[in-house]
């Protein structure tokens, strides 16, 4: 936000400005500051035309404070040495409430594991942004939800060949499923087969739809059923088990991979999608797969 000139604004504007914040009402205002109602109406009017936007707005109960009117009475009951402070948040409020935030619709996982670790040099390209952060629903609504603006991009794993030909897609990073375990807690040996896999707890998502696993369930003696990898990861670094979960982001954590006889690693992408036309999300698509920190 600009540096903003507070010496054109008028003390005696603010004091009218608190009068009729508290009585609700010019006609009571002007009657206790003595003064004409056609006189504090037009001072209430240069105020709000100096900020640029609404204090008040009426109702059926009379004159009530809007967002920004409500930082500024806060502001304005301090001391007079705060005053410079009370007239910035409010423009501030009023700044903030009209920017719209980039929205990403994102899992908290993913969050986790793509967004955070480069937030700060995406914070240092996009300062004008604020950030909101949506959770992701499902594949097929995608299109439909981009289109709508319900968010500017979605970050999400899929299977490798998945194809949204209606937006633009980028394509992150892989993900490979894999075995993994904590060696803090177990020695297992490497090329075990699934059957002897059956004496440890096993640790994995729960996943519906196309990327269904639950039939893993079945094929061990106990398990432990987890709604994302966060938890996931979790379980397995405190020993709960051996877990299935992407080998790339386990040997940052210091876990280890498992290599099991009869198991089929799973590979799953992580994209993104934008529309083409919004310029905001394609550079941050384009600074996201630069900065690359994942």
């Amino acid at each position: 936000m600009d540096k903003i000139n507070v010496s054109k604004f008028n003390y005696d504007s603010i004091k009218y400005f608190l009068s009729v914040a508290k009585h609700g009402s010019i006609s009571r205002a002007a009657s206790s500051l003595g003064i004409s109602q056609s006189a504090l109406s037009q001072s209430m009017k240069s105020l709000e035309q100096s900020l640029g936007f609404a204090l008040f707005e009426r109702n059926t109960r009379g004159i009530i404070l809007t967002e920004e009117g409500k930082v500024l009475y806060l502001g304005a009951m301090a001391p007079s040495e705060q005053f410079e402070r009370a007239i910035v948040e409010t423009m501030r409020c009023n700044s903030f409430k009209n920017m719209a935030p980039f929205k990403i619709a994102i899992s908290s996982s993913l969050a986790s594991s793509i967004i955070a670790p480069n937030i700060l040099d995406l914070q240092k390209r996009f300062s004008g942004l604020n950030f909101e952060f949506c959770k992701f629903v499902a594949e097929t609504e995608v299109v439909d939800d981009l289109q709508s603006g319900k968010y500017d991009i979605a970050i999400f794993k899929s299977n490798s060949d998945f194809v949204v030909k209606e937006v633009a897609m980028e394509k992150l990073c892989e993900r490979t499923y894999v075995f993994v375990y904590n060696p803090k807690f177990f020695a297992p040996k490497d090329g075990m087969t699934m059957s002897e896999l059956e004496k440890y707890t096993i640790i994995m998502k729960d996943r519906t739809g196309r990327n269904n696993n639950s039939w893993l369930k079945y094929s061990f003696n106990k398990f432990i059923s987890c709604r994302n990898d966060n938890q996931c990861l979790e379980m397995i670094k405190n020993g709960a088990g051996i877990g299935i979960y992407p080998k790339e982001i386990a040997e940052r954590e210091g876990l280890k991979c498992l290599k099991v006889e009869g198991f089929v690693p799973t590979k799953r992408t992580v994209n993104m999608c934008f529309l083409s036309s919004n310029t905001t999300a394609k550079n941050f698509a384009k600074a996201l797969l630069q900065i690359k920190k994942f």
